[in-house]
């Protein structure tokens, strides 16, 4: 599928490829993990170029065009 963020298109920085699987991962904070509070942590949109495997982090969710 193809993504953009803030109206740009998104391509992969290290193919140029344009084709992603998107994922989310919870980004963990050692002091909410110590805790016992992982729950509270914030999730980060992730990018998988189809072609190379390279991964991209958002904290906002791109949009699928």
């Amino acid at each position: 599928m193809r993504y953009s963020a803030a109206s740009a298109p998104i391509t992969c920085p290290c193919c140029q490829n344009d084709t992603f699987d998107l994922d989310y991962k919870l980004l963990n904070t050692s002091g909410a993990s110590f805790l016992g509070f992982d729950w509270a942590n914030k999730n980060a949109a992730i990018l998988i170029c189809k072609r190379c495997t390279h991964i991209s982090w958002f904290m906002k969710e791109p949009t699928s065009d």
